[in-house]
């Protein structure tokens, strides 16, 4: 290693050690950073010369590292990074901190996969899985599946690839060596559009409808896949069946400390990459068994009489995942949810978690954007409390023994919050006391049983038999498996509810692209989504009975993709226009600059208001699009804060100018997620005012309005909110 390479390793350990000494961190980023900046090539030059594994995908990374790492030897013996730090400078500093030669094992985020495989000679790539995460900083999954395409196609190395997944296989195909894995997974909801032509890909244990129906229910995407292109589920060299890893016509046990379907799955994945690595699969295996916890995850912590099992989840895809773990409880559930940089600042995907299947289990919403959570947890029917501070949230329930699952801010706050109270001799509770909604002087915790709305109304896919009820009210969620990707899917079960609650006789159909659309909604709802998922809806609905729908009176809500496929045309592939449906006169075209990402406010136009909506609006915007409305076309409103349909406008314009979305007659669109009509149920219910054209009783909407009164205050600039106001608890 060159002077300026052993000097940037010395950085490296000396700013890392200085971090944990000051307890600022424990270092395992900072002076990875610091020693990027003196030696650029220093991550190549610590890994030269090691044998080198590389493991990246959207979920189960941090676990399997950890299980690859306990094959070869264990974390002491390996170059690894027990933290989960999976950046360049994270790195770094785990392969300065191991000695020189020692193998490697790399979690690495999936984004920076590319650019740490072109850095190292890396014997193994390991490739678990590709869904959305963090869609505010991340690219969209279809992007990060490309760029590993194109990194694959000139790798050496030996991919040990999920062929259960179809963006990972297709990803795998150009490497010159594959070894396929079938891993399974349950989650599917974004390899619906195949990557290689655009098409359906048929899934043969396909989940009948999204995952916020009112069951909640899973069936998994395991076994075969295939799309008419050509593409499909490649036969595998190993695969996991009935808790057992078949392999070379073996049926090794995966006896495994670690709990859930999904950690079969990451251990078969990591014994193979261990037999690509010279290890018996005996061994790999053995050695698995007996990892109990993965920094922090599956460990149990004791508060007080309080004993609480530690898990993690981060998207989606995970989190689904657990809930099936935790279906099978019976006890209370904590649920953590940040909202941070780490964590992607939009928390709409919560509306695509099947929480429906906790309705047997009391939950606690916490963490900082808990009032989100609560939310969700009363249209999926979960008895719950709402408690600010988490670790007065594990002693509310009352009960000695719960689990807890936080995404990844919110588990480390826990973590580091339960080990100064351990150091301390703190005992249950915190000094934030219990909290209500608002958390801090509010009344205590409750079960908000004692104002449950009625249960969830009941989705149907588009095709099946209707019931012998004949619905008042028919809410069509458009293309929910290509239009879903910002958890917009959830406005559909909002309406249904909202409707439900008031005893109106609704159905909630959601209409898959490979099944024709309703002609007889009197609601319909379109999302946002990704490029070419959104080009292939648009595709579809040209053929649809939609516009016919919208002429005899239909309502329509578009949200982001969905808006700007109402419209006369939008970017396509290639950037080349696209036509729309032509619903409202509006063109999108590409922004010119950064895309619009964040949260917003818009203060309701006159249109708007003629509908009964006079709130601010609240949500978060992310798009690149600009839509320019014609003449006769009104802004849903003027925006306060954020974008809007300009992503330049914040900039090159004034404030007057900026507006989001579109009203023409019974047709709304808007660029807000969140999703818009969970934080905002006054448009929500202007909507169904329209559709059903009669009068609404009020709904007793305690969590909506303290929600809507957050992000009011904690968004609007002090100039424009006036006094802060106090939230209403009840």
């Amino acid at each position: 290693m060159s002077i300026r390479g052993r000097a940037a390793r010395r950085a490296v350990l000396a700013v890392g050690a200085l971090s944990r000494r000051l307890g600022l961190g424990s270092g395992s980023t900072v002076g990875g950073r610091v020693g990027i900046l003196i030696d650029p090539g220093l991550l190549g030059h610590l890994s030269a010369g090691r044998l080198v594994a590389l493991v990246s995908g959207t979920n189960g990374k941090t676990t399997t590292t950890r299980l690859l790492a306990e094959a070869l030897g264990g974390p002491s013996a390996v170059a690894t990074s027990t933290a989960g730090a999976n950046m360049p400078a994270g790195l770094v500093s785990a392969l300065a901190a191991s000695p020189p030669g020692a193998p490697s094992v790399l979690e690495v985020d999936e984004g920076y996969l590319a650019q740490v495989a072109d850095a190292v000679a890396a014997r193994v790539v390991v490739l678990l899985n590709l869904s959305r995460d963090q869609l505010d900083r991340v690219g969209e999954v279809r992007m990060v599946a490309s760029r590993w395409r194109a990194l694959l196609a000139r790798t050496a190395a030996t991919v040990v690839a999920n062929c259960d997944d179809p963006l990972v296989t297709w990803a795998a195909e150009p490497a010159a060596d594959v070894v396929w894995v079938a891993a399974g997974g349950r989650w599917s909801d974004d390899a619906r559009q195949c990557p290689a032509c655009g098409g359906r890909v048929a899934f043969d244990h396909a989940r009948p409808t999204p995952s916020f129906r009112a069951s909640g229910g899973h069936e998994g995407a395991s076994g075969d896949w295939s799309c008419t292109c050509g593409l499909r589920r490649p036969e595998p060299a190993a695969a996991v069946e009935d808790g057992r890893l078949v392999v070379d016509g073996r049926a090794l046990p995966l006896t495994l400390a670690l709990p859930g379907r999904f950690n079969q799955g990451n251990a078969a994945m990591a014994a193979v990459a261990a037999g690509a690595l010279g290890i018996e699969l005996d061994r790999a295996l053995a050695a698995m068994s007996g990892v109990v916890e993965v920094a922090g995850r599956y460990s149990e912590a004791l508060d007080g009489e309080v004993r609480a099992r530690l898990l993690l989840a981060k998207n989606p895809a995970g989190w689904s995942e657990l809930i099936e773990l935790l279906s099978a409880g019976s006890g209370p559930v904590v649920l953590g949810i940040n909202a941070r940089e780490a964590d992607g600042r939009d928390p709409s995907w919560l509306w695509d978690v099947p929480f429906e299947r906790l309705t047997h289990r009391l939950a606690v919403a916490s963490g900082d954007r808990r009032l989100d959570l609560a939310v969700r947890l009363r249209h999926a029917g979960v008895t719950h409390l709402v408690v600010a501070d988490q670790v007065a949230a594990l002693h509310a329930p009352g009960a000695p023994q719960l689990d807890y699952v936080g995404n990844y801010t919110a588990f480390q706050e826990l973590r580091r919050l339960l080990a100064r109270r351990a150091s301390a001799g703190g005992g249950p509770g915190s000094a934030a006391g219990r909290g209500g909604l608002a958390g801090d002087g509010g009344p205590g915790p409750r079960h908000l049983a004692e104002q449950a709305a009625p249960p969830p109304a009941p989705a149907r896919r588009a095709g099946a038999r209707r019931g012998s009820r004949q619905a008042d009210l028919s809410i069509v969620v458009v293309h929910p498996d290509l239009l879903g990707t910002y958890g917009d899917s959830g406005n559909g079960r909002v309406l249904a509810n909202r409707a439900a609650w008031r005893g109106i006789a609704v159905e909630l159909v959601l209409a898959p692209s490979d099944e024709p659309l309703p002609a007889s909604g009197d609601l319909y709802c379109l999302g946002g989504g990704e490029d070419g998922p959104q080009s292939r809806s648009a595709t579809l609905l040209a053929d649809s009975p939609l516009p016919e729908a919208v002429g005899r009176g239909a309502v329509v809500l578009a949200v982001c993709a969905g808006f700007q496929i109402i419209g006369s045309a939008f970017p396509g592939p290639g950037e080349t226009p696209q036509p729309g449906l032509g619903l409202v006169d509006a063109e999108t075209v590409r922004g010119p600059g950064r895309r619009a990402v964040g949260e917003a406010l818009v203060r309701p136009g006159p249109e708007a208001e003629s509908l009964g909506v006079t709130e601010m609006l609240t949500g978060f915007e992310n798009h690149a699009g600009v839509t320019r409305l014609g003449p006769g076309v009104a802004p849903l409103g003027q925006v306060v804060r954020g974008v809007g349909n300009d992503p330049g406008g914040d900039r090159r314009s004034p404030a007057a100018a900026r507006v989001d979305g579109c009203v023409a007659g019974h047709v709304v669109g808007t660029y807000l997620h969140g999703p818009v009509l969970a934080r905002n149920p006054a448009l929500a219910d202007a909507l169904l005012a329209l559709a059903t054209g009669a009068a609404l009783r009020p709904l007793a909407d305690e969590e909506e309005a303290a929600l809507r009164d957050e992000r009011l205050i904690g968004v609007a600039p002090p100039r424009r909110t006036g006094r802060r106001r106090a939230l209403r608890v009840g």
